[in-house]
């Protein structure tokens, strides 16, 4: 399963903000404008967090995925688990751009949420028929930060999405393939050391609600 094209994509918007810094601004200026009791110091350390996290996030999607197919290979279940992910890989790169990828770091967190869930939706499917999910939940620890910062009508765009492929029979049957080879136990896989789990407070707790659909997809 190929998925070069994602990780070069979210490596030259990584790229990207490390040279503009541009979303780290834009945070810290939602901090400056909207919570003005914030210290310039304090604006600054949130818009640092932020940027930590919503980089690990993205980051973390194709190592996930990797991850996740390595487990599956253990467990004896790769012949099912590749196509069901080959079509979210595919799915990924059908579905509209809901934020361009001109935007740079933002620009692939659309793309990552919506890896992200769809990957979600599979674990929870397994979940339904079995008792348990598929993949550790800490994988999704974020989905809720990052839906917000993303922001309505977007964000309702991308669950309406994610909906939609686990409702496509292909996919339906094949996680049932997978019940019946593992039975009541999810995949034994251990979170790639990209994926940031967020502590008893989020990093991204203090950010502001950053309407970024709106901001460049004209919603």
């Amino acid at each position: 399963m190929d998925i070069s094209g994602i990780r070069t994509e979210i490596e030259a918007a990584l790229k990207a903000e490390d040279e503009s810094g541009a979303f780290r601004a834009m945070v810290a200026e939602a901090v400056r404008t909207r919570l003005p009791a914030k210290s310039e110091g304090e604006a600054a350390s949130i818009a640092g967090e932020a940027v930590a996290a919503v980089r690990a996030f993205v980051a973390g999607a194709p190592d996930v995925l990797e991850a996740t197919l390595e487990a599956a290979k253990k467990a004896g279940v790769l012949e099912q688990v590749e196509p069901i992910f080959e079509t979210a890989v595919q799915y990924t790169a059908e579905e509209m751009d809901f934020i361009p990828d001109s935007a740079g770091l933002a620009g692939v967190l659309d793309d990552a949420y919506l890896i992200y869930g769809l990957m979600q939706e599979i674990s929870e499917r397994n979940r339904a028929l079995a008792g348990q999910t598929l993949l550790p939940g800490g994988a999704f620890a974020m989905m809720q930060d990052i839906k917000r910062i993303i922001g309505d009508p977007t964000a309702t765009r991308l669950e309406m999405a994610i909906v939609a492929f686990a409702r496509r029979q292909n996919v339906k049957d094949t996680i049932e393939q997978i019940f019946e080879r593992i039975g009541g136990s999810g995949l034994a896989m251990d979170l790639p050391s990209s994926v940031r789990l967020p502590g008893e407070r989020s990093p991204l707790a203090d950010v502001p609600d950053l309407d970024l659909g709106r901001r460049w997809a004209g919603d």
